[in-house]
């Protein structure tokens, strides 16, 4: 597991999102080992942190190779279904802004079939974007936000992504 920030701003959500993936069986720790003596994709954190790796540098051969044909997407600003749908999204989204997305926290299971982490996305917007879904952008405009997201996964490929916003409590930075 991979915690990066303060530890303080951090420790209400990581302690219940931890407590959830626990409650549902997963662990990190053991997929990690399952990964070590494996040479099968699984959904280790190594091989999460390549997929990052390959969207922060908006390299759509090398992420898109994460998705399954067929992948249903339920993000924020987007629900699509299909690898070549999720690849035009970000191309879309790449015209107005360039998007960062760094891992907090990262749960695997050990049969490699699921993945929760927790996300921080900053948005920063090259163009105006009066009409992005998530809420209009100008040129300039930084957006940041921690995300809970939950990937399903068959044959080392997500075929279902589904995220959630986390909202701080007035007063609390996320």
């Amino acid at each position: 597991m991979t915690e990066k920030g303060s530890a303080a701003s951090l420790a209400p959500s990581r302690r219940g999102f931890i407590a959830g993936a626990a409650a549902l069986g997963l662990s990190g720790a053991s997929t990690l080992t399952k990964a070590a003596a494996s040479d099968a994709p699984v959904a280790s954190q190594p091989w999460f942190e390549a997929y990052l790796a390959a969207f922060n540098r908006a390299d759509e051969a090398a992420f898109s190779a994460y998705y399954a044909d067929d992948v249903q997407f339920f993000g924020q600003a987007a629900q699509v279904t299909g690898r070549q749908a999720v690849v035009d999204f970000y191309r879309g989204v790449r015209k107005h802004l360039n998007e960062r997305v760094d891992l907090l926290t990262y749960v695997g299971d050990p049969a490699g079939a699921h993945a929760l982490a927790v996300l921080r996305t900053t948005l920063v917007a090259h163009t105006d974007w009066p009409d992005m879904p998530t809420g209009p952008l100008k040129a300039g405009d930084r957006r940041e936000s921690v995300n809970f997201v939950m990937y399903d996964i068959k044959d080392g490929r997500f075929t279902r992504v589904r995220s959630a916003r986390f909202s701080p409590q007035k007063g609390r930075s996320a």
